[in-house]
């Protein structure tokens, strides 16, 4: 009788060793393979700023110093989770580009609501029982970053200058910070760019003598001066103008948890004329256009970051599981024979 009680609490225990395994798998693991909770990161960006429209110069008149050229600058991108409630989360992206001796040229503060598991963007209305959904406009796609278990395929991410969501193209895998990546691809040919920030910054129209002497400043391509010039007697005064946007964008990204491990971006705003006859506005000179990567230190906090992840995912959904389902198995068949015997 002895031994049957001894086999039964043998048993059970390892039964309960087996349910132990399958809740870490099946129940703790999912809750760690989405967006954290407790994100605090910082990673900065080296570039080159090209072209960059004077708004102090504009408004004096000043065409000599129109623009600023060849800056070297530094950029700063802050990400932090400000609110989470279940499965949804509202991240809070900081950014800033600082020019030779860390003087601040420019600098944005963006809020994105996400599905913390897919990291697609949710609605406002999604998100209206967390308390800063005030600060969050609608999107779709991707905003912040690829998701947990990121594959070899193409995806959609969120474009704010064209309102609408751009294909994110899977291109082949690449080592990068020591780590095996996925490289995606994504860019844009020139386009009129709707992003009420960016438009914010320049002028919505020139008076017609200004847009003379600014065409004497531009660096225009060639053969386009002799057309500025046919053109612009037929256009109304002030000038109205539209602003075009293109971009090309390369992501290395750590498959297995998601992390951006690199990043590599160019991108320009142009002033464009609505030519009548034309389908869309004509782009004719930059007014911003800069170049910029992953500086060499946030690719290595990168690396670790992700590393650490991939560490965190395989304890849970690998290690813990089956040390606790071999355990539990044999403490059960080690009671079922103590019980026949």
């Amino acid at each position: 009788m002895k031994g049957k009680t001894v086999g039964l609490v043998v048993l059970l225990l390892g039964v309960v060793l087996i349910a132990a395994a399958l809740v870490v798998r099946f129940v703790i693991l999912p809750g760690q393979a989405q967006w954290p909770d407790d994100v605090d990161s910082t990673r900065t960006y080296d570039g080159t700023l090209h072209v960059m429209l004077n708004p102090q110069a504009l408004a004096t008149m000043d065409l000599a110093n129109l623009f600023l050229r060849e800056v070297p600058i530094t950029l700063s991108r802050h990400v932090t989770t400000e609110e989470v409630k279940g499965s949804k989360a509202i991240v809070l992206e900081d950014a800033k580009m600082l020019g030779p001796g860390g003087q601040e040229i420019q600098a944005s503060e963006t809020w994105y609501a996400i599905d913390r598991k897919t990291m697609n963007a949710i609605s406002k209305e999604e998100a209206s029982d967390l308390s800063n959904s005030d600060k969050i406009t609608d999107r779709e796609g991707f905003v912040i970053g690829f998701p947990i278990g990121t594959e070899a395929k193409d995806y959609e991410g969120w474009s704010s200058d064209f309102q609408t969501t751009l294909k994110v193209s899977y291109v082949k895998e690449e080592e990068r910070g020591g780590l095996d990546t996925y490289v995606f691809e994504s860019s844009s040919l020139p386009k009129e760019t709707m992003d009420p920030e960016m438009l914010a910054i320049f002028p919505p129209a020139v008076p017609k003598d200004l847009l003379v002497g600014l065409a004497q400043t531009l660096e225009l391509p060639a053969g386009m001066g002799e057309q500025f010039a046919t053109i612009l007697p037929t256009l109304p005064d002030p000038v109205p103008l539209k602003y075009t946007y293109e971009y090309e964008t390369t992501y290395w990204i750590e498959p297995a948890t998601g992390v951006l491990v690199d990043y590599n971006k160019h991108e320009a705003y142009k002033i464009a004329l609505q030519i009548e006859g034309l389908p869309g506005p004509v782009p004719v000179t930059p007014v911003f256009e800069q170049s910029y990567q992953m500086s060499a230190a946030s690719v290595e906090d990168a690396a670790q970051d992700a590393e650490d992840a991939k560490g965190q995912l395989n304890t849970f959904g690998t290690i813990i599981p089956i040390a606790l389902g071999a355990i539990g198995l044999v403490l059960a068949l080690v009671g079922v024979f103590l019980m026949r015997r």
